[in-house]
């Protein structure tokens, strides 16, 4: 996975193999490019577990959920489902918001939902 910065601040585009896979935000990471809502969830699901055991036990109240991304209206033929998993504070410097993307990103290569990302579809051209 690789980062592109977005402007001069600290949003980022995220990126595999040339396709672009999420973004990176302020207070949150999100992936895109999920056929349906059920392997939005599932995706969500194991990013959210693999980035829970990076965090501290003591911050294990405060950890929000995952949120589903609805595909957006303007991107009809995409269709993209999508999740986003807000950061805590001390996650939002830079190098650490990155790092839990590769936390997220690696937990859905490992369980091989990554595989049914539209970006990785048969004959899509990259970005």
């Amino acid at each position: 996975m690789r980062a592109r910065r977005i402007g001069t601040g600290s949003k980022y585009r995220l990126f595999q193999d040339e396709h672009e896979i999420g973004r990176v935000e302020a207070t949150a990471v999100s992936f895109r490019g999920f056929a349906t809502r059920d392997d939005a969830a599932l995706a969500a699901s194991a990013a959210y577990h693999a980035l829970g055991q990076r965090r501290a036990a003591g911050e294990e109240a405060e950890r929000p959920l995952a949120t589903l991304l609805l595909p957006a209206p303007e991107e009809a033929a995409a269709r993209d489902w999508g999740f986003q998993i807000a950061l805590l504070p001390n996650e939002r410097m830079e190098v650490f918001a990155l790092a839990r993307a590769r936390i997220m990103w690696r937990a859905l290569q490992g369980t091989g939902i990554s595989r049914r990302m539209r970006q990785f579809a048969e004959g899509l051209a990259p970005v």
